[in-house]
């Protein structure tokens, strides 16, 4: 290892989730404007928004039929997104900027320090590698993933220079994978990267979004589905509203304003483009940016989702220019009860093909059955056991067998208390030793998280 500190370890880049960063409109001189992200329907466009709907709502009220009510707050929906919106080329209507993070953790305030350390559960691989080599790379999620790539290539180097280090490690997490799948696919080449540790990573974006995307949707938990769009500040005060309507309005005032959400955010992004598994892309991406106007954009997202497609590919590639590949996967669980795809096994959030690049489940409840051998198909070495011992999963498929560990019934969300997990990317993080999942018998291929009580 060549570096000018001689600590023994690379650097880790943190490449966080859909919730993790913050974006701001910003004027010519770089003032900031209003919030983008996380979405914020700021108080004048509150204002504005009640203003446009008073009328249509009264007289909805009073005759307790549409009127044309849900068309009207689609349309004061989508003004007050406005921050949020991107043109069909990918970029961004306004000037975004994301707040960032330009070194270490140990030369970050303490505010920012606070921040990172309550998005994410970091404290202890900062303790491991110090907090002068980790740094936390903060991007838009509701962007232009190229933008995002040429960032992080930038940021990388920039992380060299300040540690002396001729290679770093990038920690992916949730989202943060997309991003790096796409910065794999670009630029790993370069031989900058040591290791790439998903940590329940979207590699291949997550079914939740395509479902969303196609309207795939279980109406009976909207409030849950609105927090998930847009956040739970925005989402109570559109909440309010839904307690007052008709019946037999609710549920087209819920479809509207899924279908604002989708076609004024998240069909012009990249980034969310990258979230629509490469199963589903094709269909999806004609429908939804097949027209010319979508051309440039189709043609970027287009290119990730053939990096996706073939994760076998882009590892070798990897593996080519001196880049190992990890991942940590939960599995088992239903994906969010507001959308429909009920058998798939996930994290809740992240379906968990995506996080295991492509390995092979069984539907929820069900097993392989009893005749079932594995695949070996990306494993050519039938010494190894890649299926666990429910007979669910079969590891062989995935594009990186003997790099991925599971953990049955760890969701999302908790992986903050999944401690197993969590020191296991510590220690593939701080060095080398650990380089698959038959060598250490404390982390096992398959894991069953249990969840303390307290």
């Amino acid at each position: 290892m060549e570096n000018t500190c001689n600590c023994g370890f690379y650097p880790t880049i943190v490449v966080p989730g859909i919730g993790n960063c913050k974006a701001f409109e910003v004027d010519e001189n770089g003032n900031r404007l209003r919030s983008a992200w996380p979405p914020d329907i700021d108080p004048a466009a509150m204002k504005k928004l009640k203003n446009a709907l008073i009328f249509p709502a009264i007289r909805m009220f009073v005759l307790r039929h549409d009127l044309g009510f849900t068309k009207k707050t689609g349309q004061a929906l989508a003004e007050a997104l406005d921050a949020l919106v991107s043109n069909p080329d990918g970029q961004y209507k306004h000037n975004i900027q994301v707040e960032k993070y330009d070194d270490s953790l140990a030369k970050c305030s303490e505010k920012d320090r606070g921040f990172i350390y309550r998005m994410l559960p970091l404290k202890p691989l900062g303790l491991e590698i110090g907090e002068d080599h980790l740094f936390y790379f903060a991007f838009t999620p509701i962007g232009n993933t190229l933008d995002s790539v040429e960032r992080l290539r930038a940021f990388i180097q920039m992380v060299k220079e300040k540690t002396g280090h001729t290679k770093v490690n990038l920690a992916a997490v949730s989202l943060g994978a997309t991003i790096t799948t796409a910065y794999l696919d670009t630029y790993v080449s370069d031989g900058d990267i040591n290791r790439v540790v998903g940590v329940v990573p979207a590699f291949d974006g997550s079914m939740t979004v395509s479902d969303i995307m196609k309207g795939n949707i279980v109406y009976d938990d909207y409030e849950t589905l609105f927090v998930e769009l847009m956040g739970k500040k925005n989402a109570a005060k559109v909440i309010k509203v839904t307690k007052l309507l008709p019946k037999k309005v609710l549920r087209k005032f819920i479809q509207t304003v899924v279908e604002t959400i989708v076609n004024t955010v998240i069909v012009n992004s990249s980034t969310m483009g990258g979230l629509v598994p490469a199963h589903e892309y094709e269909q999806l991406s004609k429908k939804l940016i097949g027209d010319p106007a979508h051309a440039k954009l189709k043609e970027e997202t287009d290119r990730w989702w053939r990096a996706r497609a073939d994760f076998p590919a882009l590892i070798a590639k990897a593996r080519k220019s001196g880049t190992e590949v990890f991942s940590l996967c939960g599995y088992n669980v239903q994906l969010f009860k507001i959308v429909t795809s009920d058998k798939v096994s996930s994290d809740m959030v992240v379906h968990s093909a995506s996080e295991s690049m492509h390995a092979h489940f069984a539907p929820l409840g069900e097993t392989f059955g009893a005749d079932y051998k594995q695949q070996n198909t990306n494993c050519k070495n039938t010494a190894h056991n890649h299926i666990n011992p429910q007979n669910d999963v079969d590891a062989s498929v995935g594009a990186i067998p003997d790099t991925t560990w599971y953990w049955r019934n760890s969701e999302h969300e908790q992986t903050a208390e999944n401690m197993q997990m969590l020191d296991l990317m510590k220690f593939l993080l701080k060095n080398d030793q650990i380089k698959d999942v038959f060598q250490d018998p404390a982390y096992p291929q398959f894991n069953e998280f249990v969840r303390e009580k307290k």
